[in-house]
């Protein structure tokens, strides 16, 4: 009896080493499945099939239902498993064909990143891949009940449409992702080079953060640094609207001291910051682990 027919014409000895090993499923229960793989044109068919006889209890109608229902999930793991990010690369091929390889390499990496944090923005622990393939494995089943055969690519490509488009967005926030991040690098590097030529106005500058954003700075001395002209850019700048974290950085470029120390509550909010002083100042920068400027800031009124 005819079980299934599943057709690859690509990496299909991954695939068919998988599914051999899923098989051990039905022989743990003394069933044996016949494969037979057959070559036509570029594709690859491998065929399923089981005597009768072999069925134990089940009847051959429940058998071939459970049969596939099997095959759908084993099926939807090899299409997240190993078509997503083959058909990923190639929307990111066409449709931003002008990129360099290297660049296409660091817009993968984050739509690795993206696909990551999708699935951990389930609720209760049940991560988005997780739904993702529900999703699959009930188009897959659909797609059964009139049918022996399925060719894995010809499915992706022509019945999982919504899927395809979900990859097709994440591509492109991950070519928003790479863009945003070049342009950061380059600002940064400018800042660097900036800092690099620039004579050394102050020893050090303690910077205290504070938990609502805002933040002050002390000289070595631990007195607070308010000079004239840092408030003249406090106002320009509060004009413009500009965040609190683009203030610091202006007033640290401003100031450009041998040594920034950084002291900050247990807030990690504030990471992004603390990476971009430390990427502009470099080897200046050091963070502090507790002492006593750090316990001003409970003291501190929270502007």
């Amino acid at each position: 009896m005819t079980l299934l027919t599943v057709i690859f014409n690509e990496c299909w000895e991954d695939a068919y080493d998988t599914l051999n090993d899923e098989m051990d499923f039905f022989l743990k229960e003394g069933i044996v499945i016949d494969k037979s793989i057959e070559k036509i044109k570029k594709d690859i068919y491998i065929n399923y099939s089981i005597k009768e006889l072999d069925l134990k209890k089940y009847t051959a109608d429940d058998f071939k239902h459970i049969f596939k229902y099997y095959m759908a999930n084993i099926l939807s793991n090899q299409m997240i498993e190993y078509m997503e990010e083959k058909l990923a690369y190639k929307i990111l091929c066409k449709e931003y064909y002008y990129f360099g390889l290297q660049e296409r390499k660091g817009i993968f990496k984050h739509f690795r990143d993206i696909q990551k944090d999708e699935m951990c923005k389930y609720e209760d622990g049940v991560v988005c891949r997780i739904s993702r393939k529900s999703k699959i494995v009930q188009l897959v089943m659909d797609y059964f009940m009139g049918n022996n055969a399925i060719h894995m690519e010809g499915f992706v490509r022509f019945r999982l449409s919504n899927y395809i488009e979900e990859l097709e967005n994440n591509i492109d926030k991950a070519v928003e992702d790479f863009l945003m991040e070049k342009e950061y690098n380059e600002f940064i590097r400018l800042l660097r080079y900036f800092v690099d030529i620039q004579e050394a106005k102050i020893d050090v500058v303690h910077v205290l953060m504070l938990d609502n954003g805002h933040y002050h700075l002390y000289d070595s001395k631990n007195r607070m640094i308010n000079n004239e002209y840092l408030e003249d850019l406090a106002l320009e700048m509060a004009d413009k609207d500009i965040s609190c974290d683009d203030l610091l950085i202006s007033s640290l470029i401003t100031l450009v001291p041998k040594k920034v120390v950084m002291h900050f509550s247990g807030n990690a909010s504030k990471r992004e910051i603390v990476d971009t002083i430390q990427n502009v100042f470099s080897n200046r920068v050091y963070i502090c682990n507790g002492c006593d400027l750090c316990g001003s800031i409970k003291n501190i009124k929270q502007e």
